[in-house]
């Protein structure tokens, strides 16, 4: 653990944030449990960019995932394999809940989630180390909703009596609601959200995250996070650097990769478009991307193709948003994706189309 006043937090889910797993499915628990920490696989350019973070500033690093409480040690040596300090890991207690009779405690994750967030910002404020966050989740749960929900609860923008009715609608059990108004008052009132990162693992449209006002930036890969950060100036170009390189030597991503995560960057503002001409002119180039083809020559086409895009950021409106027909609509949108995959076999073609990244 850090012994320096930290300057940022990063705070993380797990399972298809940080991690290739599939902790939603039986199938996946069962391979979690099992499954050496040198086996399990970071998403690619993550290990680099949560890296490059930690080196680049002081920080706290805070996992909140609704993965199984059994597989703590396991995880630990995983981060410490990976040269990655956790200040504070929270999983979800599975036994408990079959105890108790709560099956629906074990898939709902808001109320989980939004206490688990909640007393870890306490125990930063308990250690005067309650500093801004970046906040990196996933589209195959619902972190989006509960980034935002956390964001407007620490903030005051939203009180007690609607974060029970949201709470309620969500699965949330009277005793877990409870928990969370009782940790209410004892915040400081601010907000200490200073990004939302969901990263598109199931190749969701971005477009799905229109709803949330340009609260949240939604990703397909590390780099595209981490020019966003650098462009911000929340991290320097090295970071940039490292992940590039993660993404090429450990993924086998290729110049038109790297190219095509660049341009959609700039197109959907979630970097400048001269922070991207900065990459594609001045740091790739340079790189080891410019051992899969990423010269100098290459590099100037990019930037032609960058000149159509003004790389303009969200400007997200921070009023509280209409969580229970959010909620509402990301279980649709669940249902609907799980309906597609499970008949796409049948279809020729269909499921090549479903795991096609989305340029919408």
């Amino acid at each position: 653990m850090a012994d320096k006043k930290p300057e940022v937090v990063y705070r993380w889910d797990l399972d298809k944030t940080y991690l290739q797993t599939e902790f939603s499915t039986v199938r996946g628990l069962l391979q979690a449990a099992v499954e050496g920490a040198h086996r399990k696989r970071a998403i690619p350019g993550v290990r680099a960019l949560l890296r490059g973070l930690s080196q680049s500033h002081e920080t706290r690093v805070i996992v909140v995932s609704g993965s199984p409480s059994w597989i703590r040690a396991r995880i630990e040596k995983m981060f410490q394999l990976h040269g990655i300090r956790c200040d504070r890991l929270v999983l979800k207690d599975f036994g408990s809940a079959l105890k108790r009779g709560r099956l629906g405690a074990i898939k709902a994750q808001v109320p989980y989630k939004l206490l688990a967030h909640l007393e870890t910002r306490l125990w930063l404020q308990g250690r005067g180390d309650a500093v801004g966050e970046i906040c990196f989740g996933d589209d195959a749960e619902l972190d989006a909703l509960i980034y935002c929900l956390y964001s407007d609860v620490c903030s005051g923008r939203i009180g007690g009596p609607r974060v029970a009715r949201i709470l309620k609608t969500c699965g949330g059990y009277d005793d877990e609601i409870a928990a969370v108004l009782g940790r209410i008052p004892l915040l400081g009132r601010d907000d200490p959200v200073r990004r939302i990162f969901i990263h598109l693992e199931g190749n969701s449209p971005p477009a799905r995250f229109g709803a949330y006002r340009g609260r949240v930036l939604a990703t397909f890969n590390a780099l595209q996070i981490a020019v966003n950060l650098a462009d911000g100036q929340l991290c320097d170009d090295a970071v940039v650097i490292a992940v590039a390189e993660s993404l090429v030597k450990e993924s086998g991503v290729d110049a038109q990769d790297l190219a095509g995560t660049l341009e959609d960057a700039v197109r959907r503002g979630l970097c400048r478009q001269a922070y991207g001409v900065h990459v594609a002119r001045t740091l790739l180039p340079c790189s080891a991307a410019f051992d899969v083809g990423f010269s100098k020559g290459f590099a100037a086409r990019v930037v032609e193709r960058l000149a159509a895009h003004p790389g303009e950021p969200p400007r997200p409106e921070l009023a509280p948003l209409p969580y229970e027909q959010l909620f509402e609509a990301e279980l649709a949108f669940a249902r609907a994706r799980k309906l597609a995959r499970q008949t796409a076999h049948r279809i020729p073609g269909l499921a090549e189309f479903l795991s096609a990244p989305n340029d919408d």
